[in-house]
């Protein structure tokens, strides 16, 4: 045997290795990564020297021309409205190339398609991809917006608030841009009660839309909801922090204003009703529903008067008061079942549909219960309305 041959047995072997290493690469989902050889060294050498992380090295089978008509055939499946087989070919585009030209917009494209198949939480992973890996590429600032929309819908404040205020560094918003990355930001401060932060960014949201007259005739824009909806949330809080116990020194007078803040938060909640967006217009009328079903709470935990110190003007106290509030819980289940009506009708299945749902059942059961309380009382209504006007002439202010 020559000094340059090698044995039989040596080529078997090194034919193996040859054979491990492709099917290694190529049957394990493409992927390898690359590790440097081991050398034996000390173990004081090993804790001198720290560790080398290497990043993993991807082989696509495809070239890039085939992956961009890959990309072409997921995008017109989704202009096409089939993003159900759209968004796994977009998931695929971004393993097989994760950092190849095809990967932000596939990123970008799959969130679309997420979005439309009804699952926000995915989409929201896929623009918050974007905007991570990378942040300089033309689809980035779109999947800022939608990543700010998705994190409203899914009500993840803390999130909202951080990607907001990321758009407003952009520094080159167009003038609704700037109006929905402000009233994100307000909505995202208002939910975790930083309500005069919130209150100053709605502000200079509606500043804006002053300056440009936006809305003021026709359906306005989407951007300008979340304003409205942020501004009934600071109005709503504002409002609901007059509480009646204990009484204040003028009843009256408290409860006039816990009833102005009511309908100036109504009437905000109303104009965001205006897009005629069903996710917004639920948001809306659950929110107005409530009003009304905690400011019958609030009113109906007042003591009775000194003056009513026997148990039967007690019971006329009582029953005056049911007489008269009941109102609120009439006024709150008409908002509530419209906006559970809408839900039916358009397909919104948010939870804010759901809340109205459960509200409306428990507004339900408290006017079944008041109509009750009344039945028990040993008082006609002529008698309670009569106790009514005598509170009504005693109150020199009411609302």
């Amino acid at each position: 045997m020559s000094r340059t041959s090698i044995a039989p047995h040596a080529l078997l072997t090194l034919a193996a290795v040859l054979v491990f290493t492709i099917f290694q690469v190529f049957l394990g989902g493409c992927t390898s990564e690359a590790t440097a050889p081991a050398r034996a060294r000390s173990p004081q050498a090993a804790s001198a020297r720290a560790p080398v992380e290497l990043a993993p090295v991807v082989i696509s089978p495809y070239s890039d021309a085939e992956l961009a008509a890959e990309f072409e055939r997921a995008r017109a499946l989704l202009l096409a409205d089939e993003a159900r087989e759209a968004a796994p070919l977009f998931d695929r585009l971004v393993r097989l190339a994760p950092d190849g030209e095809v990967a932000p917009p596939s990123l970008f494209n799959a969130g679309l398609a997420h979005e439309a198949l009804g699952d926000r939480a995915l989409a929201a992973e896929r623009y918050r991809e974007v905007a991570r890996r990378f942040p300089d590429h033309a689809v980035a600032r779109g999947a800022l917006f939608r990543l700010a929309r998705a994190a409203a819908a899914l009500e993840r404040w803390p999130e909202l608030v951080e990607v907001s205020r990321r758009l407003l560094r952009l520094g080159d918003l167009s003038v609704l841009e700037a109006i929905e990355a402000r009233g994100a930001l307000a909505l995202g401060l208002v939910e975790q009660d930083l309500v005069d932060e919130a209150a100053r960014q709605v502000g200079l949201a509606r500043d804006l839309i002053e300056a440009h007259r936006l809305g003021e005739s026709g359906k306005p824009p989407i951007e300008l909801a979340q304003v409205s909806f942020a501004l009934g949330e600071v109005r709503r809080r504002r409002s609901e922090a007059i509480t009646f116990v204990p009484v204040p020194a003028s009843f009256a007078e408290a409860l006039e204003r816990r009833c102005q803040g009511l309908l100036d938060a109504q009437g905000a909640y109303t104009e965001a009703m205006r897009s005629l967006d069903a996710h917004w217009s639920a948001m809306a009328g659950y929110r107005i529903g409530q009003l009304y079903k905690e400011l019958h709470r609030d009113v109906m935990r007042v003591p009775p008067p000194p003056s009513a110190d026997t148990p039967r003007k007690k019971q006329l106290f009582e029953g005056a008061m049911r007489l008269r509030y009941r109102v609120l819980l009439e006024k709150g289940q008409k908002m509530l079942a419209g906006t559970v009506h809408l839900g039916d009708r358009t397909g919104e299945s948010s939870g804010w549909v759901l809340r109205a749902r459960d509200a409306q059942r428990e507004i339900e059961l408290a006017l079944a219960d008041e109509q009750a309380a009344l039945a028990r009382l040993p008082f006609t209504e002529a008698e309670l309305l009569a106790a009514l006007d005598a509170l009504k002439t005693a109150a020199p202010r009411r609302p």
